[in-house]
């Protein structure tokens, strides 16, 4: 038994024992005589007391129902999920609402590990997470990705709150969905960086990356290069056949691009049938950084001049093949550490590959002195 409620009831006996000895050594009072119709009236008028008593408690405690089965309904069905782990991050209390986002049962939940639902590549994080939501005390929030039982994973947010139930630490957590708002974030990121044709990147990230570079050059001491591209014969094409046809092109054109370039590099369309390579850690040597520089433009250049075969689909009508030369102008700028703009690095780019153009095209040019 509960110490507590033994020594309560060890009281109340003790009480009513005090009570009745009192009573058997009090001198006896004979009450007052009284009519027996007055004697029923109070009876009357006490079980009447006892009557409304009676109903006022079952109010409150249909009340009390009530309130209890609206707590269980806004905890079972609230819109996020609610948990409880212990301080080993077994699952002790989840509501329904948990139990759908985990894709399981509540019985099959129940001391279980919640780490077993996180994703590998979070599993470091959750573990730091839920350690300093422990040691610190106050509410905690992060974003990672769970995994259901059957193996599917979404994004969640948890906020994490350090309690106790008498001495046994808890953390209380509402779990979050948020899928949907990460992909919307992520096509907003998309839409804002990226050219919606080819899917490289954009001027404004171009100008970001040509920063990092920068910044990169700094550190190491290494030569990095831009490469500014022009495709020579791409108007012809538009012209004759329409941009959804240009547009296959370069598509194309950018997917033998990426087969030249390291993983490290970067390249982005410019604007049109304009594109910009930005080539990272080249060399320490001027000349050597060129050499590297002009091998890799060469590549490119030679990929791009061999005959492009374009398929166009049309609904209801046979396809149709399209054979096309196209060649490209290169300008190549060398850069290190924040010895230029990114403005004036771009720009000097552009005026060799106007250079290359102006020589007859399908050639490699760099600012000032060649390699």
């Amino acid at each position: 038994m509960d110490r507590k409620l033994f020594e309560e009831k060890r009281g109340a006996a003790l009480l009513r024992k005090t009570a009745e000895s009192q009573l058997a050594n009090a001198p006896l009072k004979k009450p007052p005589a009284r009519p027996p119709e007055e004697l029923l009236h109070e009876l009357q008028v006490h079980q009447i007391e006892l009557e409304m008593q009676n109903e006022e408690l079952q109010r409150a405690y249909t009340a009390l129902e009530e309130s209890r089965d609206r707590y269980v309904d806004l905890y079972e069905f609230a819109p996020v999920g609610y948990l409880t782990l212990t301080s080993e991050g077994l699952i002790s209390e989840i509501n329904l609402t948990g139990v759908a986002l985990l894709g399981s049962e509540r019985k099959k939940l129940i001391n279980r590990r919640f780490a077993r639902f996180v994703a590998p590549e979070c599993s470091d994080r959750w573990h730091r997470h839920f350690l300093h939501t422990l040691q610190h005390g106050e509410k905690q929030s992060c974003e990672i990705a769970l995994m259901r039982a059957d193996g599917t994973v979404f994004q969640a947010t948890l906020d994490c709150l350090y309690t106790l139930a008498g001495t046994s630490p808890l953390v209380r957590i509402a779990l979050a969905d948020v899928t949907e708002r990460k992909m919307a974030e992520d096509q907003i990121h998309k839409l804002a960086f990226y050219d919606a044709l080819t899917q490289q990147p954009n001027r404004l990230l171009l100008n970001d990356r040509l920063i990092q570079s920068m910044a990169a050059s700094k550190r190491s001491g290494l030569y990095d290069a831009l490469l500014f591209l022009d495709f020579d014969n791409f108007k012809p094409l538009n012209d004759k056949f329409g941009h959804d046809v240009g547009d296959l092109l370069l598509i194309e054109g950018v997917r033998r691009i990426n087969l030249c370039i390291r993983e490290m590099d970067t390249l982005a369309r410019f604007g049109g049938d304009e594109f910009v390579v930005v080539l990272c850690e080249l060399g320490e040597n001027k000349e050597e950084a060129a050499t590297q520089a002009h091998i890799v433009a060469e590549k490119i250049r030679a990929a791009l001049a061999e005959t492009y075969v374009l398929k166009i689909h049309q609904p209801g009508e046979p396809d149709t093949i399209i054979q096309h030369n196209c060649t490209v102008s290169i300008g190549v700028m060398l850069f290190i550490n924040h010895q230029a703009s990114t403005a004036d690095i771009i720009k000097w780019a552009d005026i060799a590959m106007y250079q290359a153009k102006e020589a007859g095209g399908d050639r490699v040019a760099f600012y000032g002195e060649p390699p």
